[in-house]
């Protein structure tokens, strides 16, 4: 229904969309008719929405290595990296996505800041391993501005390793975790270290990377980094292998009982079907939507 701001009429009028112009002109066009989606573009949307969120939960399970400091098209790449994968897995006669340990290897090397990109920081290359539940990124020995730079006025590093975990069947996550490790510039050679966590079955786990650096003087530290200069990125994407099981809850401070997992519904992919009459086998039986 069109409305009278004062000056002019706006909005829908029968057939027509009156809006407002410049200058005080009134631009008027018809009313747009929305098309009926096919199946293939249905498929299409549903993908990209599952990507969408699966970027957003990334973000804020690895808020403590972005800060806020990413440039602007971040989102939109973290978002197109994801769809990219997910149509990957996806088969389209079969309507099921199936994923292997290395699904979503492409999102190692991944820049949260094109601005300072971590890979001209961090001369090093991290190696990421999966052994039975535990997951170890390892760092080699590194030189001092040979494989890790620092910029002017910095004389201290501190490298945070970060962990997020997500079940992507039951559309779950849990609080991420995190190792820093400390480095100055008077060690000179830095040894070889590990970052080991342990991690879930049946979970697609994210690591990533960041450095922060600060120029310490009398045990007064001034972080250095900005909005426009903030080392961070992707290092690796696991999907470990075996059944997830929902583990049990834990007290919370209130005493009630609550699951270390939390749902993300609009990245589930599968939904629970209802059991059959007659049948006693736990619910839960996965089917793609």
């Amino acid at each position: 229904m069109g409305k009278f701001d004062g000056k002019q009429i706006i909005g829908l009028v029968g057939n027509l969309v009156l809006k407002k112009g410049p200058k005080g002109s009134t631009i008027i066009q018809t009313r747009p008719h929305p098309g009926k989606q096919t199946a293939a573009s249905k498929t299409t949307a549903n993908i990209f929405a599952k990507a969408s969120t699966l970027s957003k939960v990334i973000r804020l399970d690895l808020s403590v290595l972005i800060n806020g400091f990413y440039d602007g098209a971040m989102v939109n790449r973290l978002t197109r990296q994801n769809r990219e994968i997910l149509e990957q897995c996806y088969n389209k006669d079969t309507k099921q996505y199936t994923f292997n340990e290395d699904s979503f290897s492409r999102l190692a090397g991944f820049e949260f800041n094109l601005k300072s990109p971590l890979a001209k920081s961090l001369w090093a290359v991290p190696q990421l391993n999966l052994i039975g539940n535990q997951l170890t990124l390892s760092l080699p020995a590194m030189e001092i501005n040979e494989h890790l730079k620092f910029p002017a006025r910095s004389n201290v590093c501190e490298i945070t390793v970060a962990l997020a975990f997500y079940n992507l069947e039951a559309g779950v996550h849990k609080n991420s975790v995190f190792q820093k490790l400390e480095i100055n510039t008077e060690q000179c050679l830095v040894p070889a270290h590990d970052f080991t966590f342990e991690v879930p079955a049946g979970c697609l786990c994210v690591m990533g990377i960041r450095l922060k650096y600060a120029m310490l003087t009398d045990n007064v530290k001034v972080i250095r980094n900005t909005k426009d200069f903030n080392p961070a990125g992707l290092c690796g994407a696991v999907m470990t292998p075996g059944e997830f099981v929902l583990t049990p809850g834990e007290i919370v401070p209130n005493g009630r009982l609550a699951s270390v997992w939390k749902n993300v519904d609009k990245l589930k992919l599968y939904k629970d079907l209802p059991a059959a009459e007659g049948d006693t086998s736990p619910p839960g039986v996965p089917q793609i939507f």
